[in-house]
């Protein structure tokens, strides 16, 4: 009974009236100020929109661009215009005087506005991450293009999950049961496709840490090959052989691995016996021969040329070399050069190269004065 008398109060002709009365004159009092804060805010709108397309256009077109601050650009362009309103209305009302109910919407508003905005630029720096990687590593697979669709439908789906959970806190309503079930939710779901996940993951590893790309050399364990495609499941290598290896990401990821692509020099070493009887100047002189045919090969540096020892038919030496290049035709070019350059200016400096040799004593023979060879 008294709340229908209050209520018939409240919508009472005099009430109204009451009420109008004193909003005409709260407007009288405060129309200067209400006019100035309605200017100030139409011209601070309007800045932030300026101010946000300048910072998205000279973020992506400066000369000094990064990774980072091209993301960035994108991030604010995705600034939307209703977040830039309630955050005008907040500057605004916090340098003019208003009532508690006013302050308590625009607190309201904003709340929401602020959390989906910054779950916006959050989606958009991830996701902008993601593809950024994917078109570096210069691999074009329908396979990965549905991995990079569910993966930004799944970074949407949680980012803005969490966004409304944040608002809801942030409104009093109680959401700790909802966190929980929507923890145990995420369990069930992450057990139940273990495999694809984690396959999934992997091949996020791969394009975002680049242990590997599209057309490297790599090696793992007693395999060679050159990478064809990075799948959502599995990666493709042709082996030198020929035949085609589809290995798990998984285990690409958790194995030990040789980028031969990465290689900037190879090294090769030549060892070289020549027969006991060089003297010992040929053998001084034998080290800078080996030394000045390499250096002489374009793409060869030499790292070292010396006597390694006295073998039981020969005297031995190394010449160490890099091959200022990663290309094994290169490599390969430079070797067989060196070999043949250590040939010529062997026979042309009579050194003679040593073969395995046997040397038979005849006691009689020895008595006699002669002794006997034999070659092997």
């Amino acid at each position: 009974m008294q709340e229908q008398n209050h209520a018939a109060i409240l919508t009472s002709p005099q009430e109204i009236a009451a009420l109008n009365h004193q909003i005409s004159e709260w407007f009288l009092g405060h129309y200067i100020q209400l006019l100035c804060a309605i200017g100030v805010g139409v011209v601070l709108f309007f800045a932030l929109l300026s101010f946000r397309r300048f910072a998205e256009n000279f973020l992506k077109r400066s000369a000094f661009l990064s990774e980072w601050t091209t993301l960035a650009g994108e991030a604010i362009g995705r600034t939307h215009a209703f977040f830039l309103a309630i955050l005008t209305i907040r500057l605004v009302t916090a340098y003019f005087d208003h009532s508690s109910r006013l302050s308590d919407v625009v607190q309201f508003l904003w709340v929401i506005a602020s959390t989906f905005q910054f779950a916006t630029w959050a989606r958009q720096l991830i996701l902008g991450l993601i593809s950024y990687r994917v078109e570096q590593s210069n691999n074009s697979n329908r396979n990965l293009d549905s991995a990079l669709n569910l993966i930004r439908l799944l970074v949407t789906v949680a980012l803005f999950a969490i966004a409304s959970v944040v608002v809801l806190d942030n409104l009093g309503v109680n959401v700790t049961g909802l966190v929980a079930g929507l923890g145990i939710g995420g369990i069930a779901i992450g057990l139940a496709a273990k495999g694809i996940f984690d396959d999934l993951f992997s091949a996020l590893v791969i394009i975002f840490d680049q242990p590997f790309m599209k057309g490297d050399l790599i090696s793992w364990k007693d395999t060679t090959g050159t990478v064809e495609k990075i799948g959502l499941k599995t990666t493709r290598i042709r082996a030198g052989t020929g035949e085609e290896i589809i290995v798990a990401n998984n285990m690409l990821v958790n194995v030990e691995m040789h980028n031969l692509s990465e290689q900037t020099r190879r090294r090769f070493s030549l060892q070289i016996g020549v027969v006991c009887s060089t003297s010992p100047d040929q053998c001084e002189k034998l080290i800078s021969i080996l030394r000045e045919e390499t250096a002489k090969i374009p793409l060869c540096q030499v790292a070292r040329s010396c006597m390694t020892g006295i073998g039981a038919s020969s005297f031995d030496f190394e010449v160490v070399c890099d091959v200022q290049s990663g290309s094994f035709d290169d490599y390969f070019s430079v070797r067989t050069q060196a070999c043949i350059n250590i040939l010529k200016r062997l026979e042309t400096e009579g050194i003679e190269l040593a073969y395995p040799t046997v040397t038979n004593y005849n006691y009689n023979a020895e008595k006699s004065g002669k002794l006997e060879e034999k070659k092997d």
